[in-house]
């Protein structure tokens, strides 16, 4: 049988399940939405081979394998009742690890046989997690994993019987929940330091950018082409948010030449409605830069700053089980 179709736009489908070791999927239907607009999915293979080369010639004489690499790209806008957030930020066990998470990813969902593919992510862990927000726009979340292991099928992928199009996740479980905008039901909150305007960063916080660093490192044994463990290194937490500068600038000046800790929480929606809520204290100012021109705007600047929680368990809360 040939195949008879390209690949279409507007077909996709993704979700998720929680994994009960690395690598292994305990329970297949127990499948998580991320979101009715997940915005890009991208898979990758990593390199699958480098070139060897003799002294006896300048052509390559050999194709080295290399280990399993793959990679999976997400960017998706979050809605209430979001629980992928806490599952790629907080860590478990004590600030031990994080949860690995499995996917499965299909593309040309309106089409059967091999003009429809399956994608199966096992042993996914966020490198890298994004969250960023801005006037007049939602919320958006983005996650680079690494992975032990991406297998493409053109049928249900198995073990996982459950990576099907008819055991997907429709869009109406969580449709009914608001997604997540800058401008509405949340806060950006700080407390603590020497400018306190009603717990407010500032009078105008344009927008807010949140990087999470896990700083991932994959570990294969001798004897295999898949990892056997992804460990967790340096848990790096920065971020910027774009402020005025009220009053001038001078006590936000000072706290950043204090190194003044605070608080910032950012509440992405009513708590109350189950939006997620981030908490990052022990926050300091990485520099400041106090500009006068002649723009004829309010004093602004684009804020950063460096978190240092003491527990990397409780920084998302105000999240469901679904």
């Amino acid at each position: 049988m040939a195949v008879t179709e390209i690949g279409r736009p507007f077909n996709g489908k993704i979700w998720y399940t929680l994994e009960s070791t690395y690598g292994v999927v305990s329970d297949p239907s127990l499948t998580l939405p991320i979101s009715c607009k997940v915005l890009d999915v991208r898979v990758g293979t990593g390199d699958r081979h480098v070139p060897l080369y003799g002294i006896d010639s300048s052509m390559v004489c050999h194709l080295l394998k290399q280990t399993n690499e793959p990679t999976l790209h997400l960017e998706y806008i979050p809605q209430t009742n979001d629980t992928m957030i806490d599952d790629i930020i907080d860590k478990v066990g004590n600030c031990c690890k994080l949860q690995s998470l499995s996917f499965c990813i299909i593309a040309n969902s309106c089409l059967t046989g091999i003009n429809s593919s399956y994608y199966k992510v096992l042993g996914a862990k966020p490198d890298t997690v994004t969250i960023a927000g801005a006037k007049n726009e939602p919320f958006k979340v983005t996650a680079d994993f690494l992975c032990k292991s991406i297998v493409s099928c053109s049928s249900t992928c198995t073990p996982w019987s459950n990576c099907s199009v008819a055991n997907a996740p429709t869009c109406s479980a969580v449709s009914t929940y608001p997604y997540l905008q800058f401008n509405v039901a949340g806060e950006i909150r700080k407390t603590g330091g020497l400018l306190v305007n009603t717990d407010h960063i500032a009078f105008i916080t344009n927008s807010i950018n949140l990087t999470f660093n896990h700083n991932l490192k994959g570990y294969t044994d001798h004897d295999a082409l898949l990892k056997t463990y992804l460990v967790e290194g340096k848990y790096e937490i920065e971020g910027t948010c774009d402020i005025t500068l009220d009053g001038g600038g001078a006590l936000h000046f000072g706290e950043v030449l204090a190194n003044t800790a605070f608080t910032i929480e950012l509440r992405m929606g009513a708590v109350a409605t189950g939006a997620p809520m981030i908490t990052l204290p022990g926050c300091q100012w990485k520099n400041s830069e106090i500009n006068l021109n002649v723009s004829g705007e309010a004093m602004l600047e684009s804020a950063s700053f460096t978190a240092k929680p003491s527990d990397c368990s409780g920084i998302v809360s105000s999240v469901p089980t679904l």
